[in-house]
């Protein structure tokens, strides 16, 4: 194997800007904005969390238009929150505390480089070169410096095959732990109220 700067692996390594900064407000609906606290501890995305822009502002931002297997990663205040991006929080956008890395996949598959992340990797790397000023961060310039160990195509193949269905299952581990707790926000209410009667069901 050999290593390689994670920017060399990637289409994209960049930042995203917040709408306030251009005179663009925040809306009620619209295009998913993704914001740190958006990013879960395990990896996940939480679209509670999100803010939302308008079709205009989005094009304004159009740098840090996220697409499919991006990954996400928290570069400022809570660091090193990570995940990958999946349709199911598309369209997206974010701010300056999130970096967006989209591989090359003329290079690297997204499941391999991901797993990078998932094992931590960057740990020792980033938490050298963690630059604090109001909050704590990390410049793009340390993002895309990560040595990343590249194996020969063969090789990646087999890993790719071992990992791609571990990815995959996460991923529908996740998109069902967010049905059901909507089917509790939906359901708990109406309990509470004695919308819904359950003192007949035998348990």
């Amino acid at each position: 194997m050999k290593f390689v700067p994670l920017q060399e692996l990637c289409k994209v390594v960049t930042k995203g800007t917040t709408p306030t900064t251009l005179g663009k407000p925040f809306t009620s609906t619209g295009i998913n904005f993704i914001k740190a606290e958006s990013i879960l501890d395990n990896h996940s995305i939480d679209s509670s969390k999100f803010a939302f822009i308008d079709e205009e502002t989005n094009a304004l931002l159009k740098r840090s238009v996220i697409k499919a297997n991006d990954i996400v990663f928290t570069i400022a205040g809570t660091l090193g929150r990570f995940a990958i991006v999946d349709n199911s929080v598309l369209p997206a956008n974010t701010n300056q505390a999130v970096a967006i890395i989209r591989p090359d996949e003329n290079k690297v598959t997204p499941a391999y480089l991901y797993s990078f992340f998932v094992g931590n990797w960057h740990n020792e790397y980033y938490s050298k070169r963690i630059q604090q000023a109001v909050q704590a961060n990390l410049s793009l310039t340390t993002i895309k410096s990560l040595p990343i160990a590249v194996l020969n195509d063969a090789t990646m193949n087999k890993y790719d095959d071992l990992v791609s269905p571990l990815f995959a299952l996460m991923k529908n581990n996740e998109e069902e732990n967010r049905r059901l707790s909507e089917l509790r926000d939906t359901l708990l209410p109406k309990l509470m109220s004695g919308e819904l009667d359950v003192s007949d069901i035998d348990l």
